[in-house]
């Protein structure tokens, strides 16, 4: 998903689309395992919600095989990369455009509900569009500790202002870590739960995702009064710097089966 929430990238699509393909550097890894672990195979028919770069869908098309189909959907396919001919790729906002019900055996989308505002309205859409007997996986972030970590000011303020959704009040940081109630609450069965952190570098795709987003999110943080615009160059030179690290935010991911009639 082109995630807008840190600030507009109106003028920073390069940017943006280097920071989608860090992060699926970074997380796609992660999300083939989980996808491996619930028997995704050949012949699937998957949705991927949110599919920013498209690097999920592809993968999702080259294991399902032409027998099988991807539907790749996200609000702006601007970044989307080329896909295998059984991948239909559409502009579609998961919040408001009509979605097919009981079609899919998975639905997966990575770091996009805690950027709705109707995310509880939209995890019923996904989970009424699996198929009995298919699978809904969802992965997003718990930022709490990732936003309280200790860290040199006047990066720590930035910092905050980005980790806690501080310039955009609709966003739900901590999403994460409510998915497992709202699966029980769905009734999904096997349901399981799988968690990561990683240490955040500049030059390394788990680090760049997110300060890239710095770069974009500044200006708007600075319009908020939370720092100066000389304060917000020191931040972006900090995290630059040789040798610093910190923690990422914890990203979970949690899966459950939709019960076969």
């Amino acid at each position: 998903m082109a995630d807008e929430s840190y600030g507009a990238y109106e003028g920073y699509e390069d940017s943006e689309r280097v920071r989608l393909n860090q992060l699926a550097e970074a997380r796609d890894p992660r999300t083939r395992r989980v996808l491996d672990r619930i028997g995704l195979s050949y012949g699937w028919r998957c949705w991927e919600v949110g599919a920013g770069a498209g690097s999920v869908s592809a993968w999702l098309g080259r294991k399902v095989g032409p027998e099988g189909a991807v539907w790749s959907t996200d609000l702006d396919l601007q970044f989307h990369r080329p896909v295998l001919p059984n991948v239909v790729v559409e502009q579609h906002d998961v919040a408001r455009d009509p979605a097919p019900r009981a079609t899919f055996d998975l639905v997966h989308t990575r770091a996009v509900l805690q950027h709705v505002p109707e995310r509880d309205q939209v995890i019923e859409t996904l989970w009424a569009a699996v198929a009995p007997g298919g699978w809904l996986v969802v992965e997003d972030g718990a930022f709490q500790a990732f936003s309280e970590q200790p860290l040199p000011e006047p990066y720590a303020t930035v910092h905050r202002a980005m980790a806690t959704g501080a310039t955009a009040e609709w966003r739900d940081p901590n999403f994460g870590v409510r998915l497992p109630g709202r699966f029980r609450d769905l009734g999904a069965e096997d349901i399981d739960i799988t968690g990561e952190v990683w240490a955040m570098r500049s030059g390394e795709p788990g680090g760049e995702w997110w300060f890239l987003a710095m770069e974009r999110a500044i200006p708007r943080i600075v319009q908020a009064g939370l720092v100066t615009a000389e304060e917000g160059q020191t931040a972006l030179a900090q995290v630059r710097a040789p040798g610093f690290v910190m923690m990422s935010s914890l990203s979970i991911a949690v899966w459950g089966r939709k019960p076969a009639k």
